[in-house]
């Protein structure tokens, strides 16, 4: 039992890193909070008679403050937690149940100092009792829905993408004339191969590692420079292209594509390396 671990709870899914996206999700969730409290009127504001809709429109703008805090200060407090390429299902409920918790504390201090309450550790806990029972069952829902909906699409994306590489339609449109391409800031700290050659670049740092094929084997230069500089360099090849934050690729070794809920992955047929391709990238100018 103790090895039982649901897998679906594990699975990579997107994290919204982008502002218009929170914002979105904050304004969203404290206009249903308006509406809920509105509307069933709990922690006694039914018998309220003056000043009802903006009491409550106060609980309503507390909550999406508090979400668009919890989206700017979370990741800096713990960037490892939060890193995009390891976001999974269970991490978006668990920071969704942590965002519920939040907002129910900061809504019981709000009641307490407009209402004219006293500070009351049982009105506390049905506080945020009453909080998670509103939103963890429908938050639950909505991440379970949205991961099956990006996991089809992803998942069938891939699949045409792959078919088009396996029919040869994507390397008919680099049939040029191979070159020598030269890769580096410096004659001391460069070097020249075939782009044929070239696999695809990893950054680090100020570094960045050269994967290539040497002799039909994979070889790794590293070199001191930065990915946008080899970008710029390599600017003039169209099957170059960047992928992801610390990745580019040459779509021409591209074997087959696989996607999931949060993004796509680039596999080769020459190398087990697995390539990471940013949701921000568009399929369409990527792949086609």
């Amino acid at each position: 039992m103790d090895n039982y671990r649901p897998k679906w709870i594990h699975k990579p899914y997107p994290r919204v890193s982008h502002f218009r996206g929170q914002f979105l999700i904050s304004l969203s969730f404290g206009l249903f909070i308006f509406l809920f409290l509105l509307f069933f009127q709990p922690f006694g504001l039914g018998n309220m008679d003056t000043n009802k809709t903006v009491y409550v429109v106060g609980f309503g703008l507390i909550t999406t403050f508090i979400m668009l805090a919890n989206y700017s200060l979370s990741p800096r407090i713990a960037p490892g937690f939060f890193d995009a390429d390891k976001w999974t299902v269970g991490k978006d409920i668990l920071y969704g149940l942590w965002n519920i918790i939040s907002i129910a504390l900061a809504n019981y201090v709000y009641h307490v100092k407009v209402g004219g309450q006293s500070i009351d550790p049982d009105a506390i806990l049905s506080f945020i009792i009453i909080t998670a029972s509103v939103g963890a069952f429908p938050l639950t829902i909505m991440v379970f829905i949205n991961e099956l909906y990006l996991n089809d699409r992803h998942q069938k994306n891939a699949s045409k993408i792959s078919q088009q590489i396996e029919s040869g339609i994507l390397a008919d449109q680099f049939e040029t004339k191979q070159k020598n391409v030269v890769i580096g800031d410096s004659e001391s700290d460069s070097f020249e191969l075939n782009e044929e050659d070239l696999l695809f670049v990893q950054a680090s740092d100020n570094y960045c590692h050269i994967h290539y094929l040497e002799e039909d084997k994979i070889s790794t230069r590293l070199i001191r420079t930065t990915l946008k500089n080899i970008e710029v360099q390599l600017s003039d090849l169209p099957h170059m292209k960047r992928c992801h934050r610390s990745f580019m690729v040459n779509r021409q070794k591209i074997s087959k594509i696989t996607g999931n809920a949060r993004a796509y992955t680039i596999h080769f047929s020459v190398s087990d390396k697995k390539i990471p391709v940013s949701r921000g990238i568009k399929k369409d100018s990527f792949f086609a």
